[in-house]
C-alpha cells in the first residue's frame, strides 16, 4: 500500500470517528444543551480564529512546494520550523494591532453587537494563537509525511475534549461561562499534542538556518508567501463569509441553526481533507522531479474515488434528511435545505479531485491566487443576491454556486495549461448510480420510529450503493479495499 493510500486511510478511520464524536456533539447535544444564540457564538468564533490564524502565518504556508529543497534529516532540515515560528510570531503580533484597532468595526457588523460576541469577543486572541501554531507545526509534520497526526488530533482527539464540555452543561454540571473556558482549553489542547509528538520524532528543532538559503530561494520564498496569503486567506473567507453574513442579517439565532446543518453538508469533506494533506507533499515532489504523469494519474484517481465515497455519503445523508431533523429541538428543521445545497457544493468540489493541489503546487500557483481574489467577489455576490431571497438557504445556495463556479475554473486551467482532467466515463457511472439508488430509496415505506426507519432505509441504501459500484468496477481502489478486507475476514 502506497504512501498516499495509507495516510490517506489513517486520517480518514480517524476523521471518521471524529464524526461520530461531532456528531454526536453538535448535531445531538448541543441543540438541546445550548440556545441557539449560544451555539451561533461558536459558529463564529471558530471560523474567525481560523480566518485570523491564516493571516498570521504569513503565507507561510505556501512555501510548502520547496520544502524539497530543506529536506535534510542531518541539519533538522535546514530550520524550516524555526523559520516557520518567526514568521508565525511576527504575524500574530500585526493582527493583535490589527484586533485593536478593529475591534468596534468587527463588531458593530453584527446584529448581536451588546450580546455574546462582545462578551467574548477577547477569545479571538488565544484561539487564533494556538490554532496559528498548530497549523505552523501540522504543516512541518506533513511535509515530513506525516499526514495522520494532525488530522487526528483536529478531527478526534479535540472533538472528544468538547464532547466532555458539552457533556458538563449538558448535565447542568456547569455554567455557560465555564463552559466556554473548557470549550477554549479544549481548542488549545491539540497544540501541545503536537508540539510533544515532534519532539517524540525528533524533529522538533528550532535552530535557524539562513545560511542554507541563497538569493535565488529566498527571492523564490518571499514571492510564494506573497501570492500564498491571497490563495490561503481566501478559501477561508470564501467558506466562512456566509456565517458571518447570516449573523449580520439575522443574528447568532440563526447562525446558530445555520451553523448545525452547515455540519451534515461538511462530513462528506472528510476523505478529501486526509488525500489533501499527503497529496500535496507528493505532487510537490513530483514537480520537482517533472514527473507530470505521476500527477495525472494522482489527479485521476483522486477526483474518481472522492466522487464514489462523497456520493454515497451525500446519499446517506439526504435520504435519511428528515430523520436527521428529528433528533433536533424545534426550529432547526429550516436548516434542511441548507444541508443539501453544501452537500451538492462539496459533492461537485469532491468530483473534481486534487486541482487546487496541483496549480498551488506548480510554477503557475500565481493564477490559483488570482482566482481566489476573484472568487471572494463572486461569493459576495452571490450572497447578497440568495440571503434576501431566501434566508439562511440563500446563504447555502450561494456556496454550492461558488464552489462549483471555482472548481470549473480551475479544471479549465489546468486542462489548458497540463491537457488533464479529473473526469472519466465512470463519472458518468457514479451519477447514474446515484440517481438509480435514490429513487430506489423513495420506494422504501417510512416507518413510525425514526431511529428505525434511518436503520433500516441507510443499511438498504448501503447494500445497493456498494454493490452496484462493486460490480460495475466504478474504482479499482475501492475494489482493492473492499477484496482486501473480505480476504483478511476470512483468513481468520
Amino acid at each position: 500500500m502506497g504512501v498516499v493510500q495509507r495516510q490517506t486511510l489513517k486520517g480518514t478511520f480517524y476523521s471518521y470517528l471524529g464524526v461520530f464524536i461531532g456528531f454526536l456533539t453538535i448535531n445531538i447535544l448541543q441543540p438541546h444543551a445550548l440556545s441557539k444564540e449560544q451555539i451561533g457564538l461558536l459558529g463564529i468564533l471558530l471560523p474567525f480564529s481560523q480566518m485570523f490564524a491564516q493571516f498570521s502565518i504569513l503565507g507561510f504556508n505556501g512555501t510548502g512546494r520547496y520544502f524539497p529543497y530543506f529536506r535534510n534529516k542531518e541539519t533538522n532540515n535546514n530550520g524550516y520550523l524555526a523559520l516557520a515560528t518567526i514568521t508565525a510570531f511576527v504575524g500574530f503580533f500585526i493582527f493583535c494591532i490589527l484586533l485593536f484597532i478593529f475591534k468596534n468595526e468587527i463588531i458593530s457588523n453584527s446584529s448581536d453587537k451588546n450580546g455574546l460576541f462582545n462578551t467574548y469577543f477577547w477569545y479571538l486572541i488565544p484561539l487564533t494563537f494556538f490554532t496559528l501554531f498548530f497549523n505552523v507545526f501540522d504543516l512541518y509534520a506533513r511535509m515530513l509525511y506525516n499526514t495522520a497526526t494532525g488530522r487526528i488530533l483536529v478531527e478526534f482527539v479535540k472533538r472528544l475534549f468538547i464532547l466532555f464540555a458539552v457533556l458538563l452543561i449538558f448535565i447542568n454540571v456547569v455554567s455557560f461561562e465555564t463552559f466556554m473556558i473548557i470549550w477554549l482549553v479544549a481548542n488549545i489542547l491539540p497544540t501541545f499534542f503536537m508540539i510533544k509528538r515532534l519532539i517524540k520524532d525528533k524533529v522538533f528543532a528550532l535552530r535557524l538556518e539562513l545560511a542554507f538559503m541563497d538569493k535565488d530561494l529566498k527571492k523564490k520564498m518571499l514571492n510564494i508567501c506573497f501570492f500564498a496569503i491571497l490563495t490561503g486567506y481566501s478559501p477561508l473567507i470564501i467558506e466562512n463569509l456566509d456565517k458571518y453574513m447570516v449573523n449580520a442579517a439575522f443574528g447568532l439565532g440563526a447562525t446558530g441553526i445555520y451553523t448545525i446543518a452547515y455540519a451534515f453538508g461538511v462530513i462528506i469533506t472528510l476523505p478529501a481533507r486526509s488525500l489533501y494533506n499527503i497529496a500535496y507533499i507528493v505532487v510537490a515532489e513530483a514537480w520537482k522531479e517533472n514527473d507530470l504523469p505521476a500527477i495525472k494519474e494522482l489527479y485521476f484517481k483522486s477526483a474518481l474515488n472522492q466522487f464514489l465515497v462523497a456520493s454515497f455519503i451525500f446519499l446517506l445523508i439526504w435520504c435519511n434528511i428528515d430523520n436527521i431533523f428529528s433528533l433536533l429541538p424545534l426550529g432547526y428543521e429550516n436548516g434542511k435545505y441548507v444541508v443539501f445545497f453544501i452537500g451538492l457544493g462539496y459533492l461537485i468540489d469532491s468530483s473534481t479531485g486534487i486541482n487546487g493541489v496541483i496549480l498551488s503546487t506548480s510554477k503557475h500557483y500565481k493564477w490559483d491566487s488570482l482566482f481566489n481574489v476573484c472568487l471572494i467577489g463572486v461569493t459576495l455576490g452571490c450572497n447578497f443576491i440568495f440571503i434576501p431571497m431566501y434566508g439562511i438557504t440563500g446563504a447555502a445556495i450561494a456556496a454550492c454556486v461558488t464552489l462549483a463556479v471555482f472548481n470549473s475554473f480551475r479544471v479549465i486551467f489546468i486542462y489548458r495549461l497540463f491537457k488533464i482532467q479529473p473526469f472519466q466515463f465512470k463519472t458518468i457511472g457514479i451519477i447514474i448510480t446515484c440517481i438509480a439508488v435514490y429513487s430506489s430509496s423513495m420506494l422504501i415505506p417510512k416507518l413510525n420510529y425514526f431511529i428505525f426507519d434511518g436503520v433500516v432505509r441507510s443499511v438498504a441504501i448501503s447494500i445497493l450503493f456498494m454493490s452496484v459500484a462493486y460490480y460495475f468496477n466504478l474504482s479499482i481502489d475501492v475494489n482493492r479495499v473492499i477484496n482486501q478486507t473480505i480476504f483478511k475476514l476470512f483468513k481468520k
